[in-house]
């Protein structure tokens, strides 16, 4: 299985420890489609599996709109209910000034920085790893790529590790792992309820041995 790699700044909300099976979604505060379809999903998966073997865990990071994508916005959101930005625009069309539903599992912020200060050689060998023909490529071959993708990351004016690193396709992200970070699962975009609780049951059964 692949690894998911994965560091926090800060813990927002809630005990951000992990269990045998956890799922993780990945969001970006300036993300509609994020609170007008992945959180309440979330929310509904955390009240039927939270008793019954699933983890259920949120990380906000930044890709892109770091202005508003930060670790102030995801606190007053959690806190306070506070929207910015597309999505704050998109709950006053209709009229809603505050996020209208409670998030009652755990929030952390993803490890952000400039490049230089945030990554190293492993960061890049990590990065390297996502690519099919790195494992065929010769020794010095290896060197080169990873050389290469340590000094596009160290020129980075504002990243953020885990969005980065598991070369995230954007958010919403879900990400399934267990506690020793082997990915059993991973998706993008918006999710059918029905599919989405029918690959959750699998793959906690299939936890169960």
């Amino acid at each position: 299985m692949n690894k998911f790699h994965l560091k926090t700044s800060s813990i927002i909300k809630g005990d951000f420890s992990l269990k045998k099976v956890n799922l993780l979604l990945v969001f970006q505060v300036n993300c509609p489609g994020c609170f007008a379809h992945a959180f309440p999903l979330t929310n509904q998966v955390y009240d039927k599996y939270q008793s019954g073997g699933l983890n259920v865990l949120a990380l906000s990071t930044a890709f892109e709109d770091f202005e508003y994508n930060n670790q102030e916005n995801t606190k007053l959101l959690i806190e306070e209910g506070t929207l910015v930005g597309e999505t704050k625009r998109f709950f006053e069309s209709q009229n809603i000034e505050k996020l209208p539903y409670s998030i009652d599992f755990p929030i952390a912020f993803d490890q952000g920085g400039i490049g230089k200060d945030l990554y190293t050689e492993d960061d890049a060998r990590k990065l390297c790893m996502h690519f099919n023909l790195f494992n065929d490529q010769s020794e010095s071959e290896q060197k080169e790529s990873i050389d290469r993708i340590l000094k596009n990351l160290k020129a980075l004016s504002n990243s953020s590790y885990t969005f980065t690193i598991n070369r995230l396709m954007g958010t919403p992200s879900w990400i399934i792992f267990d506690s020793d970070f082997n990915i059993m699962h991973s998706s993008f975009g918006h999710q059918e309820q029905d599919e989405f609780f029918s690959m959750l049951d699998k793959t906690i059964s299939d936890s169960k041995g």
